[in-house]
């Protein structure tokens, strides 16, 4: 009969010891900051937004997503004219761990897009206290701001499909593959400031090609266009 109450006590605390410690609610935080590109100019109409999380882990890092879940957004803004934001967010009391998320993915026929969100933790671990309750200042030029650029594909002659089409800031499941001769149109995600790459790739003979075509920086907001002419011989084997 010992044994059995000083396994079901040691159950006890084990699930006590899970169970994780909720910051009370209704504490508020102001978060506050400018966003701009890399060249200093203003991001705006940028969301900005506060999760709140349930972490059930330990330590500074979380190692494994089955460590937290997630509550709700907390508040959220967006950026104005000048790229600054301002916002208080609440505790709930159904959470113990927040952070700031600036940006969103890319989304096609949008103009500016942002290449990724940027997370920022506002609280290092489970009942971080050193900003709650008081503000929490975060600034950026790290934002990568994108334009649409439609390029227009002539390919002429080519002896070997299909051709993936590559490009760093561009999902490639939004670039559908090359798969005969003629005139195709496709849309890429450019940055205004520098020049950029395209890469066209595909197997022939067993042997891996690829193209490569460069265009100089737009320097302008807004959709741009490009003009790609195709030729067989573009295609150099990869050792």
């Amino acid at each position: 009969m010992r044994k059995i109450l000083l396994l079901v006590l040691l159950f006890a605390l084990a699930s006590c010891d899970k169970d994780p410690v909720l910051i009370q609610s209704g504490i508020e935080t102001k978060v506050h900051g400018k966003v701009t590109d890399d060249h200093g100019v203003p991001i705006s109409n940028l969301i900005v937004k506060v999760g709140e999380y349930k972490v059930t882990g330990t330590g500074s890092y979380i190692m494994s997503y089955n460590d937290y879940e997630f509550v709700k957004w907390a508040d959220s803004t967006h950026t104005d004219t000048n790229g600054d934001y301002n916002f208080t967010f609440k505790t709930s009391g159904k959470g113990n761990f927040y952070d700031l998320v600036i940006g969103e993915e890319v989304k096609l026929h949008e103009s500016p897009v942002i290449f990724s969100e940027l997370n920022v933790r506002i609280t290092e671990s489970a009942n971080d206290m050193t900003f709650i309750g008081k503000q929490f200042e975060f600034n950026t030029n790290d934002l990568i701001r994108l334009y649409p650029c439609q390029i227009t594909f002539k390919l002429n002659n080519i002896e070997t499909f299909p051709v993936q089409i590559r490009h760093d800031f561009t999902n490639a499941s939004n670039l559908t593959d090359l798969t005969a001769n003629g005139t195709f149109e496709k849309t890429i995600y450019i940055q205004r400031y520098n020049k950029e790459k395209i890469t066209l790739s595909r197997m022939k003979n067993g042997i891996r090609q690829i193209a490569l075509y460069e265009f100089p920086a737009s320097n302008v907001e807004g959709i741009t266009y490009q003009t790609i002419t195709v030729l067989e011989t573009d295609f150099k084997n990869i050792k």
